[in-house]
């Protein structure tokens, strides 16, 4: 079952709410209203919107400001905002801009316009969520990478040292397992220096996993 695309209008005028909730339903867009900043942040936290549409002149909190905390929020960044406004000049666009706005409408817009700006926001949405699950699949595969390839020697060296303890038991090499002990906790520190550096990495670099090749792993070397 697919999901329905969500549309998030913010407007004091009801009228203009109306319009856009009846022509985006039209289209099989699931819209969800609110009168003013205030009520679109709540709604917006609560529904998760693909794509917003918010007047600028609005009591409480304005559009340019709902856009600022929409903007700074980690689950709702990526959500596509069109500002809605009477006020067409370059000084204030890049006012918008400056508050994370993705593109305009100037009252008054036609049909035509809003459905082209709404179909290339969310295909730029779709784009971001795309590249956004790209990126964590890349990371866990590198993550992935990082802790087989140092992980894998020390273990190796402890399963070793094990089976050849195994066999000394009972024979005259018996003395030597104090040795074999002191091999096995030396690589113990190892991995435990490992999962240490991997758990408080705060910026963490990456080195390529083999020559020449496109997939990298975190360095743990702690050089610069």
């Amino acid at each position: 079952m697919t999901m329905a695309i969500k549309i998030l209008v913010v407007d004091d005028d009801n009228y203009i709410r109306s319009f856009l909730q009846k022509r985006l339903t039209a289209l099989g867009y699931e819209v969800h209203l609110a009168e003013n900043g205030e009520h679109g942040l709540q709604v917006a936290d609560a529904q998760r919107p693909h794509l917003i549409i918010s007047d600028w002149m609005m009591p409480k909190m304005d559009g340019t400001e709902f856009c600022r905390h929409i903007k700074n929020h980690p689950d709702l960044k990526y959500a596509y905002f069109i500002l809605l406004t009477a006020r067409d000049s370059a000084e204030d666009k890049i006012e918008g801009m400056e508050q994370g706005a993705d593109d305009f409408m100037t009252k008054p817009f036609n049909d035509k316009e809003l459905v082209a700006r709404v179909n290339v926001g969310l295909r730029i949405t779709a784009l971001q969520q795309e590249l956004s699950k790209f990126q964590h699949q890349k990371a866990v595969t590198e993550l992935a990478i990082t802790v087989g390839h140092e992980i894998n020697n020390p273990l190796g060296i402890i399963m070793l040292t094990l089976q050849v303890m195994k066999k000394k038991i009972g024979t005259p090499r018996e003395a030597e397992l104090p040795a074999d002990i002191e091999t096995m906790m030396a690589n113990g520190h190892r991995l435990a220096d490992i999962v240490k550096k991997l758990s408080s990495l705060e910026d963490p670099q990456f080195k390529p996993y083999l020559k020449n090749s496109d997939t990298h792993m975190l360095d743990l070397t702690g050089k610069p």
